[in-house]
């Protein structure tokens, strides 16, 4: 199996297909085998890079590493220069947003466009602070992953839900802590870095990378409300929101994710 050993970390990773590049970062109630429904369509045209982040799935830090905030988008950044890519379109599911933001940080250059699905990727204000209590309070007698799909879904597609938490429940246990939001005081948001306004190398003038929102009309976990607002800070991007989905738009409703993923990329390959 493939492993790759990084500086804090061995990460677990599998390509497939060929052509240019596309990393699908998983969120935080799966693991690489998430991306099953997208690799079946895109490897027809694409190399796909899934990988399982620190602490999920097969992937482990090394001995006296301890997780935090920034070991996300270091481990991307290090196995994407291992894999050798030199240019990808990078989806990031929920979580994943975190992997993004490290990237954006350190390697820049290595970012075709942006998927965001079910994350606002840190861009952040005192309104999406605000609904991200709510939803708090909202969820407060349920445990966060009985809200990863929508109401809908979970009844009428049993097979499949009992399949998206069987995926998840692969991921070994993990310290409590290591998700949880910034402390209050905090006040900083990552639309400076998503806009590209945050270079590491203010000396070079280069366009943002383009970014794609994607969001559950029952989203209860990143809701709709909270990405139309982040989207105003991230003023190059663009929304889609889809009905009758829940958190996990990608699983939901594959068919129609995987076609609209399809036309982003093709028109930012084409401005290229």
């Amino acid at each position: 199996m493939p492993f790759s050993e990084l500086t804090e970390s061995k990460i677990y990773w599998e390509q497939h297909g060929t052509g240019e590049d596309i990393i699908f970062i998983h969120g935080a109630g799966g693991n690489s085998l998430s991306w099953w429904q997208q690799i079946g369509e895109f490897r027809r045209q694409y190399t796909c890079t899934v990988y399982d982040a620190r602490g999920w799935g097969r992937s482990l830090p090394k001995e006296n590493i301890s997780h935090n905030r920034g070991f996300f988008g270091k481990d991307l950044s290090e196995l994407i220069q291992e894999l050798g890519i030199q240019k990808s379109h990078i989806v990031a599911q929920s979580m994943g947003g975190r992997a993004v933001i490290g990237l954006l940080q350190t390697a820049p250059q290595t970012v075709r466009s942006l998927t965001l699905c079910g994350t606002t990727a840190g861009a952040t204000n005192d309104r999406i602070r605000e609904l991200q209590d709510s939803l708090k309070i909202e969820r407060a007698n349920k445990k966060l992953h009985e809200y990863s799909l929508s109401p809908d879904f979970t009844k009428n597609n049993v097979p499949l839900t009992t399949l998206y938490h069987q995926i998840r429940r692969l991921n070994p246990p993990r310290n409590k802590g290591i998700l949880g939001r910034p402390p209050k005081n905090y006040k900083g948001s990552t639309h400076e870095i998503l806009t590209g306004a945050a270079s590491p190398d203010a000396s070079i003038k280069k366009l943002p990378p383009p970014v794609l929102y994607v969001v559950g009309e029952h989203d209860k976990i990143t809701s709709p409300e909270m990405i139309r607002e982040a989207a105003t800070l991230v003023k190059h991007s663009k929304i889609r929101e889809f009905k009758d989905a829940g958190h996990s738009v990608y699983f939901e409703q594959a068919d129609k994710f995987n076609a609209l993923l399809l036309e982003f990329f093709r028109e930012t390959e084409l401005t290229d």
